[in-house]
């Protein structure tokens, strides 16, 4: 076979394969067909494939058939950080009061700490598990980062496949995501910063702090305005049209470069694109990018991603790495966010919902690990271990916040009916019922 007719065959599969088995299997609504993605990425590798059918994974997987599908999704993950951004709004959390920001901080601070202890912990009993740079409080606040993430994107899809956005708790949940994701890339451009800067030279380090706050005040000083100027003129009745798409397309890789030459990751560059899109231009290039990059062009990256996880179930470290990192990662996410939304006045059921809602990790947690795993701060071993982490930690989401949600919502009716006891049956439906936090 030709390495275009390769090349479309793993296009074919991994495209249509999830969404074929989410419906033969009737799994829409119960498991994220993310998770479904990264299965198949997964199984399509080594730990699989490769190892029932050496020799047709040799043929189909070898460094010249790869090559195409690395481009593929080197643009996909470039447009994924560009959406990530894009959904990216400060204003999600901005004036929710004081306790939104102590349950939001503490669905961020609680993992990724318990996620440094992990990782001192792994780091010091199994030093083959740090990357090639071989230091291990990088390492350690990699894994704090990652057992920390919160997919505002994915957690927004899951909402949409649950049927709860327009309610109460989805909007609580997404904007604890959206802080969530700000802490993440604040994080992980700290760490990419120390990394890329390297401990011998001080200039290497003083290089990127100092050209960041330039570049980021640039885009946003210069680069935005001008930006929803443009752009407005080439739209057409609220339309994004081609030209306008290629100015944005331009603004978004050419960010991605720029991140890429200080010594970061191009992703960076892409999501800062996307965070400084003015307001009012958001939703027309999302209806444009958002459902062609997530469908159609993350499933090469899952596939690169697959290619590169080593699952070996008889490895201890591997299992090691797994279930430590996993029960941390849950517990940190769920308790520490439902302890202190029940300190703040939330019911049992009603917090444990909105922890389990915040523990989506998907598609940003594989990204993070790609990152990390490129910058040699972790093993494969590591990343592989992680990346299970991120699946089971995403799968868990639906049945568990389904588990509490009757409860919830059965709360949220009876506050509702002692805070408004005038309201009729008829009228409840359309009552937002107030908790323990202010929603903005």
């Amino acid at each position: 076979m030709t390495a275009d007719l390769i090349f479309l065959l793993q296009a074919f599969v991994i495209i249509t394969v999830p969404f074929a088995l989410s419906r033969a299997l009737r799994l829409s609504g119960m498991v994220p067909i993310v998770v479904i993605q990264i299965l198949l990425g997964i199984a399509l590798g080594p730990s699989l494939f490769g190892r029932f059918a050496p020799e047709a994974y040799g043929m189909l997987f070898n460094p010249d058939t790869l090559r195409p599908l690395a481009g593929a999704a080197s643009i996909a993950v470039l447009f994924f950080g560009f959406i990530t951004g894009l959904h990216f709004d400060t204003d999600s959390f901005r004036g929710r009061g004081g306790a939104f920001a102590a349950i939001a901080a503490a669905s961020v601070v609680i993992p990724t700490g318990l996620g440094v202890l992990a990782g001192l912990y792994i780091g010091t009993r199994h030093p083959e598990t740090l990357g090639a740079r071989g230091d291990l409080f990088v390492f350690a606040a990699a894994i704090g980062i990652c057992l920390g993430v919160t997919a505002l994107p994915v957690l927004g899809a899951i909402l949409r496949e649950m049927g709860l956005l327009g309610q109460r708790i989805a909007g609580v949940a997404l904007g604890i995501a959206a802080a969530n994701d700000a802490a993440l890339w604040l994080l992980l451009g700290g760490l990419m910063t120390v990394v890329a800067g390297g401990v011998p030279t001080q200039l290497g380090i003083l290089l990127p702090l100092l050209a960041l706050p330039v570049y980021f005040l640039v885009m946003v000083q210069v680069v935005r305005p001008l930006l929803a100027r443009v752009v407005s003129a080439l739209m057409h009745d609220g339309t994004m049209g081609e030209a306008a798409l290629v100015v944005v397309g331009a603004v978004a890789i050419g960010s991605a470069v720029v991140t890429e030459i200080l010594g970061l990751h191009y992703i960076f560059g892409a999501f800062l694109a996307g965070a400084i899109i003015p307001r009012e231009l958001r939703q027309p290039i999302l209806d444009r990018l958002e459902v062609m990059t997530i469908a159609v062009l993350m499933p090469f990256f899952f596939m690169l991603t697959g290619l590169r996880t080593q699952i070996d179930p008889s490895s201890s470290v591997f299992l090691e790495i797994l279930v430590v990192t996993t029960v941390l990662g849950v517990v940190g996410k769920v308790g520490g966010t439902a302890l202190t939304a029940v300190f703040f006045g939330e019911k049992w059921s009603s917090a444990l919902c909105l922890g389990t809602l915040v523990q989506t990790k998907g598609l940003m947690e594989v990204v993070v690990l790609t990152v990390l795993l490129e910058y040699g701060i972790i093993s494969i071993t590591a990343f592989s271990a992680l990346t299970l982490m991120a699946v089971i930690s995403t799968a868990l989401v639906m049945p568990l916040s389904r588990l509490f949600l009757p409860r919830a919502k059965s709360e949220a009716l009876a506050r509702s009916e002692r805070e408004f006891p005038n309201i009729g049956a008829a009228g409840r439906g359309a009552v937002r019922p107030h908790g323990g936090y202010h929603e903005g």
